[in-house]
């Protein structure tokens, strides 16, 4: 039997072209997965900081992980992300610190939203958030976004705590490549097929 031959009764005895295509299909989802949670950015939020030279002593990272430099174990409040979609980002909020409220200041695409001067940071405005009360959440709150959503907490019951702005990216529509790419190697798939078959 020539290698055509075996090749071609292979093919055949593990399902045929759909079967194929179908784990060809599965292999690319999975690689794309893996691809997207390569890049994916951490739970806290990519720091982006301010232009007005304001440095908090703390960060949301270090706030979740009660790591706060010389308030090491203590609860902070924090943000973590939740979801994403094409237009939206949808957060947690949590302050189960014992100093009072916290108010999470929100950002929506970089827009600068307030009016009102901030009075922890010079030069800036106090934009629209989110209060969340003493040992409260407020959970699976979304924001509509084109590209992203800052978070900030500079207002509340303690200054230690306070971190400057973190970035929530919207999901990103996949690159027009990666499915042509997809698309030729089917093509190149079903052209093989029917040499095997001719």
């Amino acid at each position: 039997m020539n290698a055509l031959a075996r090749i071609t009764r292979t093919f055949h005895r593990q399902g045929g072209l759909a079967t194929s295509l179908r784990r060809i299909a599965a292999t690319c989802a999975l690689s794309l997965g893996f691809m997207a949670a390569a890049h994916a950015a951490p739970i806290t939020g990519t720091p982006v900081g301010n232009d007005f030279g304001w440095a908090p002593n703390s960060t949301n990272a270090l706030n979740f992980a009660e790591a706060v430099p010389g308030r090491e174990g203590q609860v902070a409040p924090y943000v973590l992300f939740v979801s994403n979609t094409t237009g939206s980002v949808v957060l947690d909020f949590f302050n189960f610190a014992s100093a009072g409220i916290a108010f999470f200041e929100i950002r929506i695409d970089g827009n600068a939203a307030g009016t009102n001067p901030h009075p922890v940071v010079t030069g800036d405005t106090i934009h629209p958030g989110v209060f969340v009360g003493n040992q409260a959440s407020e959970l699976n709150r979304e924001f509509l976004a084109s590209s992203f959503v800052d978070v900030r907490l500079a207002l509340g019951g303690e200054r230690d705590w306070d971190f400057d702005w973190v970035r929530f990216d919207v999901a990103k529509v996949p690159e027009p490549s990666a499915f042509v790419l997809v698309a030729f190697g089917l093509l190149g798939l079903l052209l093989g097929r029917r040499r095997l078959t001719s």
